[in-house]
């Protein structure tokens, strides 16, 4: 094991504009897509897990409600609504892969080679997670039907509840993208991330509220819950959806979000100054 310690200053990165470095980008996307077609197996088996545990939430979910119209002021019918399409836009946009390619970059020291490119690592590994996240949306897309017999699908709210979840899903999948990013930049300090990849990823589920709405946690959890930066995630744009939050409700949920988006990016920009400065690499 080779432990490189490399100063870097900010003025070290060229001053590219988006739309100079946008083709660069957009190959990286290309590839992804590419990438994951190629190796579609296992994508339609993560697509089979995601339907199974749909239909599963689904029966425990229905036989709970026997004798009860409401709970917690959700019929069973949103409830499904609600279960299916956070499980299917959990599954969509959280992404494993990625943050293993960052591993195995900086593991075996390529990751020497990405950072003196003129588009940068940061840039590079947003490009590989927007690709991985279209390929499996058209993965999702093909599987959809067998969602819908697996679950409950429906209209939303109202067309107002519609465009407020189409922006509350906008900045919820910024936050994952730069959850995803954190969990990544682990690699720098740590030869292995599988672990807690995986201990991660059950987290997320489970405080996202892909499970369990957050509304029906108990307090102590719920509080808990509505602490970390999971729920605005999935629990927000989707309550947003079936109308569960509405109104200010909604607009509270969307500031909440925007300001864990600051949040992250602040906390990334720190991570990636420190990671810079010490590369360990195995086998370089």
């Amino acid at each position: 094991m080779t432990t490189i310690t490399e100063q870097v200053p900010a003025t070290a990165i060229p001053a590219r504009t988006f739309t100079r470095d946008l083709p660069a980008y957009l190959q990286i996307v290309r590839s992804r897509i590419k990438t994951a077609a190629t190796y579609r197996q296992n994508i339609f088996f993560l697509v089979a897990i995601c339907v199974v545990q749909i239909f599963v939430l689904r029966k425990v979910w229905t036989a709970l409600y026997q004798g009860h119209s409401v709970v917690d002021g959700m019929t069973l019918h949103t409830l499904l609504v609600y279960l299916t399409l956070a499980n299917l836009q959990n599954w969509v946009l959280a992404d494993s892969t990625v943050s293993r390619y960052m591993y195995d970059r900086v593991r075996e020291g390529q990751v020497a080679f990405d950072l003196v490119r003129p588009t940068g690592f940061v840039p590079q590994m947003f490009a590989h997670l927007v690709g991985s996240t279209c390929s499996t949306l058209l993965f999702a897309l093909v599987a959809l039907p067998f969602v819908a017999l697996a679950g409950t699908l429906g209209m939303p709210h109202s067309p107002g509840a519609f465009l407020l979840y189409l922006v509350s899903l906008i900045f919820g999948y910024g936050i994952t993208l730069l959850l995803t990013l954190l969990l990544g930049m682990i690699a720098f300090w740590t030869m292995e991330i599988s672990g807690l990849t995986m201990l991660y990823f059950l987290v997320n589920q489970f405080f996202a509220g892909a499970l369990v709405p957050i509304s029906i946690f108990p307090g102590p959890l719920r509080i808990l819950a509505e602490i970390l930066p999971f729920q605005t995630t999935t629990y927000s744009p989707v309550a947003i959806y079936v109308g569960r939050l509405h109104g200010a409700q909604a607009l509270d949920a969307i500031a909440v979000q925007v300001l864990w988006l600051a949040l992250l990016v602040l906390g990334a920009r720190a991570v990636w100054h420190r990671a810079l400065r010490r590369v360990v690499v195995q086998g370089g």
